[in-house]
């Protein structure tokens, strides 16, 4: 006998018999949106998380190079490799320092940058005459244009007015908005010279890059550097951020996994339900020529095409539904909102898991369900000497 009537004649009892087992109906429903919503969910996570490492990327840098104190020129062939790549990048001398204006003090990460490099996006339009602050950081100053900043460099002194912190006063003549808070709300610019003339040093002491260059890229940027270079990637100047977007990640799953045991239990019971309804019609297929062992494997198989069909149908709609949000779901959030849209990442490692876990769970259950109902039905010769 042929298996497609088989499974012909399960899905006609579930979806349009006027006994249709309603339970696994639903079983099957919660399924679907278990699919659905996990599809959705990591396609939006994904791209919430995607800006967040962009936009830090795109300011931070994707690798930094740090070394002992360096002459800018001895670098030479490290920027000749990346400008041949064309690969942005600044070599830069950086400190930390106080800002003060008036009765205002605030501490701020000065990043000296050589203005003949390579420089970002983010770097290439603004006036380096003065110094350009992070947005959040002038707020605190309550400066604005063209006022007055007292730039102290605490690890820095002078003997003449008995061991005072070294400080030299400069214009402010551009701001930085990044939509990242630590940089915003810590960090300043300034021409290369500025910084110099502040620590009393002809150094720079570290080139930061940008974009994602090869390995052997990186391999040759090494090999010609200063004694002493040391390459950090951005997850590991970002240890922190990486380790919470991991968790966040991981938290969601279990949460949605936990969730998802609920959809399990209407699994097994609508199973249970579902297979002492067709105990006879399993009966009638035995008598027809139909061997037990293979009414079983039929059985468990349905199962397993039902779920996978609907986990399937569940992702597609998933999908779906997030390249609707990636077209027309413009501006959905307030003003507040760095995101003012839905984003959208879904790469192939999000719709696995999108697929797999649904299906595991099902798969799992409904094993349990089946394995009952072989146990309890181990020959159907018993079932006709019940009924006789």
């Amino acid at each position: 006998m042929k298996t497609a009537p088989f499974f012909r004649y399960f899905f006609s009892y579930i979806f349009r018999a006027k006994t249709r087992q309603k339970l696994l109906f639903i079983a099957v429903t919660g399924l679907f949106l278990s699919a659905f919503s996990l599809m959705v969910i990591q396609g939006i996570m994904g791209g919430l998380q995607y800006g967040l490492v962009s936009r830090s990327k795109a300011i931070n840098g994707s690798h930094l190079i740090v070394f002992p104190d360096a002459k800018s020129d001895s670098l030479s062939e490290m920027k000749e490799i990346l400008r041949k790549e064309g690969i942005s990048f600044y070599s830069e001398l950086e400190t930390e320092v106080m800002l003060r204006r008036k009765n205002f003090v605030a501490p701020a990460k000065l990043h000296g940058i050589d203005l003949s490099d390579e420089s970002p996006e983010f770097l290439k339009d603004k006036d380096f005459s003065g110094l350009v602050l992070g947005s959040d950081l002038a707020g605190k100053l309550k400066t604005q244009f063209m006022d007055e900043i007292e730039v102290i460099a605490p690890g820095v002194s002078d003997s003449i007015m008995g061991e005072i912190p070294r400080f030299v006063s400069e214009a402010v003549s551009d701001y930085l908005y990044t939509e990242i808070s630590e940089v915003d709300d810590l960090e300043m610019f300034a021409r290369l010279s500025f910084v110099q003339n502040l620590l009393r040093s002809e150094s720079v002491n570290q080139i930061r890059i940008f974009g994602e260059p090869d390995l052997a890229v990186l391999q040759r940027l090494m090999e010609k550097g200063p004694p002493g270079a040391r390459l950090s990637s951005w997850a590991s100047m970002n240890e922190a951020l990486v380790w919470s977007l991991n968790l966040e990640t991981k938290v969601m799953l279990f949460l949605f996994i936990s969730m998802s045991l609920l959809v399990a239990i209407a699994i097994t019971s609508g199973l249970m339900i579902f297979y002492s309804k067709i105990k006879r019609d399993l009966m009638s297929f035995w008598i027809l020529g139909m061997g037990q062992k293979k009414l079983m494997s039929l059985c468990f198989k349905f199962t397993l095409i039902l779920s996978g069909l609907t986990v399937i149908i569940g992702g597609i709609f998933g999908s779906l539904t997030l390249k609707l949000l990636e077209r027309f779901g413009h501006d959905l959030m307030p003003d507040i909102f760095v995101e003012r849209s839905l984003p959208v990442e879904l790469n192939f490692k999000s719709i696995v898991i999108s697929l797999v876990i649904p299906f595991s769970i099902s798969l799992i259950f409904s094993w349990f369900s089946f394995a009952y109902f072989r146990k309890e039905n181990q020959s159907f010769v018993n079932i006709v000497r019940s009924l006789s």
